[in-house]
């Protein structure tokens, strides 16, 4: 019995140290080092930007999906993942390049993440899609000022878990230069008359 027991013992720490290992080997990935944006001084002067994101998003799996394969059949990377999840990623990236520190402002974004994947149209030939459908609201009351939607494609160097994610970097950094010319513009359109930049102040 004694002998039997100390077996099942080895078994069960070879098996954990087996998990461990495998634990280990999965790739972790972020969206990189994000700088401020060189002019981050816009017109809606906002006091905080929140990401949402759909319930299929809501997990840090490096998502994929093969145009040319199985095109109805959302996949993840066994070994390669995000830090986490994706309305995280962006929601940080987004705060860091779009508000400053001394803008002061009582608006408030509102992003909601519909995509943020890998698609493959080839074996060999892959791109970042970002999706996101955005709202300014009002200080106070929750009024929508404004909203848009963008859809973003990025080509990836890579068809592999590496260039997927330095693809839906890239696509989160021109969300960020879209976002920030939309807010500028939106008293400069003749037919606005929204004066977002007076009811966005504090």
């Amino acid at each position: 019995m004694r002998r039997l027991l100390l077996s099942l013992f080895v078994m069960l720490l070879a098996a954990c140290g087996g998990g461990a290992k495998s634990i280990s080997n999965v790739a972790s990935y972020d969206l990189g080092a994000v700088q401020p944006a060189p002019n981050n001084r816009i017109v809606a002067s906002l006091r905080s930007i929140d990401v949402f994101a759909v319930a299929w998003l809501d997990s840090s799996a490096m998502q994929y999906r093969l145009l040319y394969a199985a095109n109805q059949r959302r996949q993840s990377y066994a070994e390669s993942r995000w830090v986490a999840p994706p309305a995280e990623l962006v929601g940080h990236a987004l705060r860091k390049r779009m508000l400053s520190g001394a803008a002061g402002g009582a608006c408030r974004l509102r992003v909601d993440l519909d995509e943020f994947a890998q698609v493959f149209d080839s074996a060999k030939a892959s791109r970042a899609v970002l999706e996101v459908r955005v709202q300014l609201v009002a200080p106070t009351g929750g009024e929508i000022l404004a909203r848009r939607s963008f859809s973003l494609s990025r080509p990836a160097a890579s068809a592999d878990a590496s260039g997927g994610a330095a693809a839906l970097s890239g696509a989160v950094e021109t969300l960020s230069v879209e976002l920030h010319d939309w807010l500028g513009g939106l008293d400069q359109s003749a037919d606005s008359g929204l004066n977002i930049a007076q009811r966005c102040r504090s």
